[in-house]
């Protein structure tokens, strides 16, 4: 295995630690499902995943509005104030739809259990929203790379998916170079390196 160096150990880290927290975050919801399905039922069960599996893809689409949002504060000129705004309120909806979500989920654990189970479905959502705080944290610290579950990179991306990450981490590094942020010399050493690894068969 190549050596790598401390900001790539620390990307790796993170998109470890991302990955820890999106596993925690599916055994909470999977433990809800369980509980409703050994439970009311069935029917619990699969209105409840169904409203999880709505409430994803709220996520996934706050996750994209919110690397938007990074990619703006970090570019070299000013983003526009109404390109800004619209991602903001778009933040701020796809939140409230979500917690929309957390709601009828507690509603539908005190309507098909009771009162106790739906003060512990609230305890175990509040949980959730606090693991979501810390992945959009580790997004940001991680570059919005892919969450990492313990396995090499060899393993999970195909070379297409390698060397398109490459490319994508190059620009990145083109662009602090035309910023004046790194030299030329760092981004032509980081280019041989990225590419001496692609080679190699290495996570870039």
């Amino acid at each position: 295995m190549a050596e790598i160096d401390g900001t790539e150990a620390r990307s790796r880290l993170q998109r470890l630690w991302k990955g820890t927290l999106l596993v925690a975050i599916g055994a909470g919801y999977a433990l809800l499902v369980l509980l409703l399905f050994l439970g009311p039922g069935w029917r619990a069960a699969l209105l409840a995943a169904f409203l999880i599996v709505v409430a994803q893809f709220f996520r996934f689409i706050a996750s994209d509005v919110d690397r938007v949002g990074w990619t703006l504060s970090r570019a070299s000129e000013a983003a526009p104030a109404d390109a800004e705004r619209l991602q903001r309120r778009l933040l701020r909806l796809l939140f409230a739809l979500a917690q929309a979500v957390n709601v009828a989920l507690v509603v539908q654990a005190l309507v098909a259990v009771g009162t106790e189970a739906a003060v512990a479905a609230a305890v175990g959502l509040a949980l959730v929203e606090t693991l979501y705080a810390l992945v959009r944290r580790a997004n940001r610290r991680a570059e919005f790379d892919a969450a990492s579950y313990g396995l090499a990179d060899g393993l999970r991306f195909s070379d297409s998916a390698r060397e398109a990450r490459i490319e994508r981490k190059l620009a990145r590094l083109a662009d602090m170079a035309d910023a004046g942020r790194i030299s030329r010399k760092a981004y032509d050493d980081a280019c041989d390196r990225y590419r001496v690894r692609a080679v190699m068969g290495d996570s870039p």
